[in-house]
């Protein structure tokens, strides 16, 4: 996110950076959820509409005043 906003983004700048491309992720088809240790069902998504899931996602990075790595949240799928 600092790349694309450049070298002076603050926090909330990237959040909602973040919190964009996740929105138009899920308008694409994507999905949040976890990974399980499941042979059969690997991966568990979330079922949450759209503003649930970026209400998640805002409310889990929020606190640590930084962005996550990518597993540190969430994993996202396409259907």
């Amino acid at each position: 996110m600092g790349s694309l906003l450049g070298g002076g983004a603050s926090f909330q700048e990237q959040l909602t950076l973040l919190l964009r491309i996740v929105g138009d992720l899920y308008d694409a088809g994507a999905r949040a959820g976890d990974l399980t240790e499941s042979t059969r069902e690997p991966f568990l998504p979330w079922q949450l509409e759209k503003a649930e899931v970026l209400a998640l996602i805002a409310a889990e990075v929020q606190p640590h005043s930084r962005l996550p790595d990518s597993d540190d949240v969430c994993w996202f799928t396409v259907p």
